[in-house]
């Protein structure tokens, strides 16, 4: 297995993992967005799928040598209609990722990538639609806690 492999295989787990996860969640609780005295920039689980379906698709813009369109993750809103158009577009976006990044060569992870923030090797890049998924299946779970639901979900098989 080659490390693009491997790191295809993550972003896809990852994605599907935390779609299961939005579903874990009641829908009403899916738009929810706790109050926390002092708190700023607080999302709903839908809009953190959102963000990181928008991410997924960022990066495979750039790993594939285009420029993709700058945004903000907190200026990414949810317009999902349901739970399922929400979860088979998170995993529609890692599955499009992780095919850039199976397609990308040795040399292509050496390769200077420019970012808002400068220049960075792809082998750094092709981490980050796995870690920023797996960082909101956090958040996530965290929400979970914050309106009371204490069971532990995990996908069965």
């Amino acid at each position: 297995m080659t490390v693009q492999e491997f790191q295809a295989d993550k972003i896809e787990g990852t994605a599907k993992l935390l779609a299961f996860w939005l579903g874990a969640m009641p829908e009403d609780k899916q738009s929810w967005v706790p109050v926390v005295e002092g708190a700023a920039g607080l999302r709903t689980a839908r809009e953190q799928v959102a963000e990181c379906a928008a991410a997924n698709r960022f990066f495979a813009v750039l790993l594939k040598g285009e420029k993709p369109t700058p945004f903000s993750p907190f200026d990414v809103k949810s317009e999902y209609a349901s739970l399922e158009e929400a979860q088979q577009d998170l995993i529609t976006s890692a599955t499009e990722c992780a095919a850039v990044v199976r397609g990308l060569s040795d040399a292509d992870l050496a390769k200077e990538f420019v970012l808002r923030r400068g220049a960075m090797p792809g082998y750094q890049i092709i981490d980050f639609p796995y870690r920023n998924m797996a960082y909101h299946a956090g958040q996530i779970n965290q929400l979970q806690l914050l309106y009371g639901d204490t069971e532990f979900h995990i996908p069965k098989g």
